[in-house]
Formats: structure tokens, sequence, C-alpha cells
């Protein structure tokens, strides 16, 4: 049975008449009653009750008849979906991120306006667990701490945001609008261990180097919340991007660095192999709100 065979008989069954309905199907009336007996032979029972003068559906086409259009309907719905698809307006995403990235989230409701059709489901990863999910197809995209250092990654900045030292309220560093580099010798230093965002570890970490600095780390934690606390609790100094003032956590002070300026990079990553049309789309939105 062929979906041809459907339309057919819905075609009949609604203008009860061989000739309208071969007009409206734009073919001969002996193929489309030669189809229709065919169809009729492959179900095994009568769907019309022919006469001289007229066509009627039997009990069984009445039946037929139902279910044949919600085929139809289903077919024309799956055609549109794949067509929708190969457009990037449904579909499915998976997206990591880090608490960081201040883009994303106006990026996913810009995004989740214009293509409501796609499900979008996000995933808290620090930045190496994300790397590796975008490389094994488990994440279409994320957005991590820059740079990767994964070749088979694509990556392109969406933000930036300078370094600040963040202090205890007591310390003396505190007192200052800037804090130089050179300050920071012989502090113990509150960081993140290098196996959450190598790339951003290096960089940071570099650049404590060319300004002559050799960090005490005496304490380590991913969490950028649990740092700024670690801070507060007077057990030492940390690098920080700008954005932690958007906690404001009491007894944490919050200095510029001096010069040379520092910054940090929140990159979208993805694996162009496995692009989706839907991936494609998310990517043009994220662009208009990119502030590199």
């Amino acid at each position: 049975m062929e979906l041809r065979h459907l339309r057919y008989f819905v075609t009949l069954a609604e203008e009860l008449h061989f000739g309208r309905a071969a007009q409206r199907l734009h073919i001969s009336q002996p193929p489309l009653s030669q189809q229709i007996a065919a169809l009729e032979k492959e179900i095994g029972v009568p769907l019309l009750r022919r006469t001289s003068r007229s066509v009627e559906l039997t009990e069984a086409g009445r039946v037929f008849l139902v279910e044949a259009r919600q085929t139809l309907d289903q077919a024309r719905n799956a055609v549109e979906l794949a067509r929708r698809g190969a457009r990037g307006e449904v579909g499915r995403l998976q997206i990591g991120f880090v608490p960081a990235c201040g883009v994303m989230p106006a990026a996913i409701r810009r995004f989740m306006r214009r293509f409501p059709r796609v499900e979008v489901t996000l995933r808290h990863m620090p930045t190496a667990e994300q790397m590796d999910a975008v490389l094994h197809g488990r994440l279409d995209v994320g957005f991590v701490h820059l740079p990767t250092g994964v070749a088979a990654l694509a990556s392109e900045p969406v933000e930036s945001h300078a370094m600040v030292a963040a202090l205890p309220t007591r310390h003396p560093l505190a007192r200052r609008r800037t804090v130089p580099w050179s300050a920071l010798e012989g502090e113990a230093f509150i960081g993140f261990p290098r196996v959450a965002a190598p790339g951003a570890y290096d960089a940071v970490m570099g650049r404590l180097r060319e300004a002559g600095l050799v960090p005490r780390v005496v304490h380590e934690t991913d969490s950028l919340l649990a740092r700024l606390r670690l801070v507060g609790a007077g057990l030492g100094v940390s690098l920080l991007p700008d954005y932690a003032r958007n906690f404001n956590h009491p007894g944490v002070a919050l200095r510029p660095l001096g010069s040379p300026p520092a910054r940090t990079q929140i990159g979208m990553v993805h694996c162009p192999p496995r692009h989706t049309p839907a991936l494609g789309r998310f990517m043009d939105v994220v662009r208009e709100l990119a502030k590199p």
C-alpha cells in the first residue's frame, strides 16, 4: 500500500464521483478505478458501493477513511518536520556551561523565543568535562574558559573579563584602589585545579610568572563561590574574573590589578563534524550577543 493509494481513496470518498475525483487528482478515470480496486483487493474488503449513477462508502470504507486521513496528515507532518529540521527549527540541543558565562542565559532566552520547537537541555559542567563531552558527542556545544588546547574542537570567544584581586577585607592591600602585581609576592593563594580548566590555569599561572611571582598555592577549588568563601575566611588571596562582583560576598574586597592588565575569556566550543542545523541557528544567536 502506498500513500498515493490513500490519497486517491480519500479524494474519491470526498467527491463520491470517479470523474470529479480523477479531475482533482489530475489523472484519468480508468487508472483511478484500477487503483481503488487494487486497494480493496489488498485490504480484502469492499470500501465502496458502486452503482451506475452513484458511489457510496461501505461501513468498512467509512472506518478506513478516518484512518487514511490521519495517515496522510502524519505523512505531511513528517515531511514538514524534516524540512524544519533541515532549517534548524526543530531538534535537540545539549548545551554545557560554566556559571561564569553571562552571554549564555540571554542567548538561550532569545533562541527559545525564535525556535520554540527545539528541545534544549542545559548541563552545568567544568571546562575539562565539557570539552570531553563535546568531543565525544554528549554535548552539542559548551561554554568554557579559554583557551581549550584541544585541536579537534573549534572555539570562539563570546565574552571577556578583567582579572581582579580578591582579598580579605582586613588585608592591608584591601585599602588600595589598585593592587600592584609585585604586592602579591609571598601571599597565600587560593586557586583552582589545573584539571578543571587546563588552558585557563596555564594562562593565569603564566601571567603570575610574567610578573615575577611564584605563587604559593595553599588551597584549590574549581568553585568560584568556594574561593570567595575561603578568601572571606582570611585563608588567602585569589585572582578572579571581575564578574565575581555579582556575588558581593561578605568579608571579600575585590580590587583591580595593576599593569600589565590580565583578562580571562569565556568561549563557545563545538565539534564541526557533528554540526546540526539547530546548532548552527543557536550559534548565530550567541554571536549576536557576544562581547569578546
